[in-house]
């Protein structure tokens, strides 16, 4: 019998009449039971695994019973339904974690840093009890915490929550089969990323960095991906002593983390502190400082981590998460490649995937201002984007003087559209989210230094289009971190009515050449530094040759003459990503290795 077939109104091994379904996932499913003999509400947890042996599961049974914590649920019963083993543990009133997340971001607020430091550190304790017993949960995320509220105090104005861990020792009743899904769940974003089975592995380092995980949620409302803001640049209430702790949780290497649970939580107690009530009347209000003792604490920590060098730190976090990028994000082969770039020969294709967007950790240790956005893994659908500025050709000087309006309407007139400042940012990457096109490392020569350029009377740059060979994504895509500025149809942050340029900066190329900078212009106003170029979504029909504008189109001087130029002046078809214009096309060549 499959544990699906389990249905309201059975009863369990003649004991447990099963009741309400209460959840399911790739470890079984989990009901609200009553007991016959005593008629005491129990949970039931039927496990998605076929076996006729009891042994293993008593064995663990037995392990989990004897862990004594007010936040773990008793154990009292284990055994075999058909062919499935199940556990019994005592009831926990309230509702899970994620209901209650899900609650706040209905009524669109934020937990105070009082209320998630209190759920954190009762699933701190929970984790502590079980790893001094010898056992790892692995897999604490929001549904596997139970969360009882109730309103205390004189008219009834705080709030206090009880807090139980379930699901203790359940990953190591079951196969990794059974936990086949968790990717599409998304429940993998809880897990260490040491873990390469949620059934083996890890050591307590990696239950604390699921808690980490809950914390950053429970304080921004989002969970960390790639290289992450910290909640303090998400929240300005929050102050930046918090961010100290979460690092130290989420760091990607188990050693660089807090070494117990135990430890989290003292860093949490010692370092928040409620204020003495307010006025008669008014409600209690939270005030956060960090304690200097604390302060301390954490400063040798890192020192002792990092080895007294935060820039080598940097460089390691981008790394880790960018080679996971790689992995995740395939490359098309050769063969895609070739058949996605006919009746596109003059652009690159792009597919569907992840990229880091924004600066890198290591960018804030140079040349990037640190008020500009920590990175994160962003996603992008399928695009093409022209592989030079227009007219995108090859040994051509690319127009400028031109406002937004007149470089949407000229990439409208050859079937294509303004790309977007993420587009834009991804293929100046490449597949491994470079800081320059080029590399990581600012290099004069190979852009051409300086990004401010004239525009001649014909309104064109002064330097030709896919002249400087190593001025190339790995995407195959020229002149990003170097050549004209360039428009892009994403609004400003701060300012709607603006636009975001992006490819360079006036008289600061290595900190404005960076693929992550971004600058802003009136839509309106020309500029003779700024061209553009043109995407086109990867669903959209074959673009045929662009028909040149019609008389009295707007447009700049010499302009005219661009429009509907294939690649280069041969005809060739585009090269691979990653090669010099005019190389026959191919696939992009496969990342580096990573470790």
């Amino acid at each position: 019998m499959a544990v699906s077939q389990v249905k309201k109104g059975d009863v369990i091994a003649k004991k447990y009449e099963l009741d309400s379904l209460l959840g399911q996932g790739p470890a079984g499913q989990t009901w609200a039971a009553r007991a016959l003999s005593t008629q005491k509400k129990v949970v039931v947890k039927i496990l998605n695994v076929e076996t006729t042996e009891t042994a293993p599961v008593q064995a663990m049974f037995d392990r989990i019973r004897a862990v004594k914590a007010d936040t773990l649920p008793a154990m009292l019963d284990v055994g075999i339904h058909g062919d499935h083993p199940y556990v019994v543990q005592e009831y926990s009133d309230g509702e899970s974690l994620r209901q209650l997340m899900d609650q706040y971001a209905k009524e669109q607020r934020f937990f105070s840093l009082q209320e998630a430091a209190a759920i954190v550190v009762k699933v701190l304790e929970a984790a502590d009890a079980a790893h001094r017993a010898g056992l790892i949960h692995r897999h604490i995320k929001p549904t596997n915490v139970l969360v009882q509220s109730r309103a205390v105090g004189p008219g009834q104005s705080k709030t206090v929550r009880s807090v139980v861990l379930t699901g203790l020792g359940l990953a190591e009743m079951l196969p990794a089969s059974a936990f086949g899904d968790i990717q599409e769940r998304g429940d993998h974003r809880y897990m260490g990323p040491e873990l390469e089975s949620p059934i083996t592995g890890g050591g307590p380092q990696t239950d604390v960095y699921s808690c980490g995980v809950l914390l950053y949620e429970l304080l921004t409302g989002q969970t960390p991906r790639g290289t992450y803001l910290s909640p303090s640049q998400i929240r300005e209430d929050l102050p930046a002593g918090v961010d100290d702790i979460v690092d130290l949780a989420l760091a990607s290497n188990p050693e660089d983390r807090f070494p117990t649970a135990r430890d989290m939580i003292n860093a949490i107690q010692r370092s928040f502190q409620e204020d003495a009530p307010a006025e008669s009347g008014v409600s209690r209000r939270l005030i956060v400082t960090i304690a200097a003792a604390t302060l301390v604490l954490l400063a040798i920590m890192t020192a002792a981590l990092y080895t007294n060098d935060p820039l080598a730190a940097a460089k390691k976090s981008d790394e880790t998460v960018r080679a996971q990028l790689v992995k995740t994000n395939p490359l098309p082969d050769e063969a895609t490649m070739r058949e996605k770039l006919v009746g596109h020969a003059d652009m690159t294709y792009i597919p569907a995937g992840t990229f880091l967007r924004g600066r890198l950790n290591a960018e804030s240790q140079n040349v990037a201002k640190a008020t500009e956005p920590l990175a994160q893994v962003t996603k992008t659908k399928a695009y093409y984007i022209d592989r030079l500025e227009w007219p995108n050709v090859k040994g051509e000087h690319p127009v400028v003087n031109v406002t937004l309006s007149v470089a949407s309407d000229m990439c409208a007139s050859a079937g294509k559209r303004l790309c977007s400042s993420e587009e834009w940012e991804r293929a100046c990457k490449g597949p491994e989210s470079k800081v320059y096109t080029y590399g990581d490392t600012y290099n004069d020569t190979a852009c051409g230094g300086d990004t401010s350029v004239d525009a001649d009377k014909d309104g064109k740059s002064d330097r030709t289009a896919g002249s400087l060979e190593k001025c190339v994504s790995g995407w195959g895509v020229f002149d990003m971190s170097g050549g004209v500025r360039e428009w892009t149809s994403s609004p400003d942050p701060s300012q709607a009515r603006f636009r975001q340029v992006k490819g360079g900066k006036t008289g600061d190329p290595e900190s404005g050449s960076r693929c992550a900078y971004a600058d802003s212009r009136n839509p309106e106003l020309t500029d003779r530094t700024i061209g553009f170029r043109c995407c086109i979504d990867a669903d959209a029909a074959v673009v045929v040759p662009a028909p040149a504008p019609a008389d009295g189109a707007a447009a700049p001087d010499g302009a005219a003459a661009a429009t509907g130029a294939t690649p280069d002046a041969a005809g060739a078809t585009p090269a691979a990503p990653g090669a010099p214009a005019g190389a026959p096309p191919a696939a992009p060549s496969t990342a580096p290795a990573h470790p």
